[in-house]
């Protein structure tokens, strides 16, 4: 099984990550879930995730295992499901 590479960006100071799926142009964003928004291009197909509170979410964790879990699992839902 091949594994996904994404491009991860953690501002410790925001207390926030993004990861970057593709590099198309966000045309919408919507809110999935309290404080996780995903981008997705024109063609609704998903291009990014922003991930506020992190260290909440992950506590002692490894936030890079979380992030890349997080997007797989949206990744596998429709992007007209995510938004619900």
């Amino acid at each position: 099984m091949q594994q996904e590479t994404y491009q991860i960006e953690i501002d410790e100071e925001a207390d926030a990550a993004y990861v970057r799926v593709t590099q198309g142009a966000i045309a919408s964003t919507r809110e999935v879930a309290d404080g996780i928004l995903v981008d997705f291009d024109a063609e609704d197909r998903m291009v990014g995730v922003e991930v506020l509170g992190l260290r909440s979410r992950v506590g002692n964790g490894d936030s890079v295992s979380y992030l890349t879990g997080l997007v797989s699992g949206l990744r596998l839902r429709p992007a007209t499901a995510a938004a619900e």
